[in-house]
């Protein structure tokens, strides 16, 4: 079929379906997304910060501006939510094919060829 999908959510060792930030309601997180075609093995890296409204709150609070590109932002931590969201975005493409939602994607999540010019 050619459409996109989700492959794989990867956060380093650790087990995100286990994982909680020590404060679950003021943390940010990069995640590397694996996603590519249904009918191919493999796909492209693509990344995606996570972050709380307090987080946001914090680093604009002690005079940082924040220039946000490639964030979901959240009220607290919450995997599945997060999940969630990352497939919606995914499968709201699919009907591009694969070739035509990568660069949609690519508002959303940070693409590993992003700017390559061959």
């Amino acid at each position: 079929m050619n459409r996109p999908i989700l492959k794989n959510i990867d956060f380093g060792s650790a087990d995100l379906n286990i994982y909680q930030p020590d404060s679950p309601d003021d943390f940010c997180i990069w995640l590397t997304l694996l996603i590519g075609p249904d009918d191919a093995e493999g796909g492209h890296l693509f990344q995606v910060g996570v972050c709380t409204v307090a987080w946001l709150a914090h680093q604009v609070s002690i005079s940082r501006p924040c220039v946000l590109r490639h964030m979901i932002l959240v009220e607290r931590f919450d995997y599945s939510l997060i999940e969630r969201t990352i497939i919606t975005i995914v499968e709201n493409t699919q009907s591009l094919g694969w070739e035509k939602s990568v660069p949609v994607l690519s508002r959303f999540f940070a693409w590993e060829y992003e700017d390559y010019q061959s």
